[in-house]
């Protein structure tokens, strides 16, 4: 029998692992239940025609990130944080991930702490990456098809199969920019990254300046 402590210690590096997978395939760690929309999309409707669908993408990012777990010296944390600084960073959407952690309390906050805010959303996402990517064990990875949630969503779901122990659903949620198909958020048997980042920060802002700005 698997105890309670190594479920949640399975789920907890299988989330890790496969935000990695979202973040690398966007050209979204402990959480709490979704919620939250996706940005405007402004684009037309060429452009739609042109996008690769996030069904594709996410193939595309679980095997790329694969390959490097699998070639790499998975104990050398400089190579890990070059990874996730070149091929994950670039192309998620920080900014977005700090506004929507803000929540009420962004309009309170100056466009430097915004900026500050936005970087330490990235710090904690790639440092907590770098940390746990060497805990990946080879899991069984399935898709399954993407689904719509609203004119500019589409969440797709992946299953990990543990060995000797219970499955676990991750759901990446894309939004389509401007430049393609992007995860705003990751969310592992219905707790999402993006709502456990809104409760950090917005704790620690509230219990800083008296004026209810942000303070580093």
């Amino acid at each position: 029998m698997i105890s309670n402590y190594h479920r949640r210690m399975i789920m907890k590096r299988t989330l890790i692992c496969l935000t990695a997978f979202g973040l690398l395939l966007s050209s979204g760690v402990q959480a709490m239940p979704g919620y939250g929309h996706s940005p405007a999309y402004r684009g037309g409707a060429a452009t739609m025609q042109q996008e690769v669908g996030p069904g594709m993408i996410l193939r595309e990012g679980v095997t790329k990130l694969l390959k490097f777990m699998r070639q790499s010296d998975q104990q050398n944390p400089q190579k890990i944080a070059a990874f996730l600084e070149t091929e994950i960073a670039p192309y998620f959407d920080f900014d977005y991930m700090a506004d929507w952690a803000a929540g009420p309390m962004k309009r309170y906050m100056t466009e430097q702490q915004k900026a500050e805010l936005g970087q330490q959303v990235k710090e904690l996402l790639l440092g907590t990456l770098a940390k746990r990517l060497g805990d990946y064990n080879n899991q069984d990875v399935r898709f399954y098809r993407p689904r719509s949630s609203g004119r500019n969503e589409v969440k797709v779901r992946v299953g990990i199969l543990q060995a000797g122990g219970y499955p676990a659903n991750i759901d990446f949620r894309f939004y389509r920019s401007e430049s393609g198909w992007k995860v705003f958020d990751v969310a592992a048997n219905g707790n999402s990254a993006l709502a456990y980042y809104r409760q950090h920060f917005s704790s620690k802002m509230r219990s800083q300046s008296p004026n209810r700005g942000y303070r580093r």
